[in-house]
């Protein structure tokens, strides 16, 4: 038997974490860059899982596996073709001949984030 290595090469995202800004009178969120550009593979959004999240009042963007990083949660978001998508949910998982990968749930953000260079 034949073990294959998983492949990602429907693109590659910017990963990005949400931090709040609390120098100023009004708090404001940004977005920090976390330096890192990772290839991913899109996977298939289900209707049942798209009719769940519409009722909650979000929309799925994407859905899609990356080589497993424990660093990623609800608070990133990544940088897809010039889009923010927001991280709804990371799974750690693996695939059908072990491989460990993190499955992502992207939804559309509410607004968008002002990314700060902190260095």
């Amino acid at each position: 038997m034949a073990i294959e290595l998983p492949e990602y090469t429907d693109g590659i995202l910017r990963i990005y974490r949400i931090r709040n800004d609390d120098t100023k009178d009004f708090p404001e969120e940004y977005l920090e860059d976390m330096k890192m550009e990772v290839w991913f593979r899109e996977i298939s959004v289900f209707d049942k899982v798209k009719y769940e999240f519409d009722q909650g009042g979000k929309e799925v963007t994407m859905k899609l596996r990356i080589p497993q990083f424990k660093g990623i949660d609800s608070r990133c978001v990544c940088l897809i073709d010039g889009r923010q998508h927001l991280v709804y949910n990371a799974t750690n998982v693996k695939d059908k001949y072990g491989f460990p990968e993190t499955e992502l749930t992207l939804v559309r953000p509410e607004g968008e984030w002002k990314i700060c260079d902190k260095e």
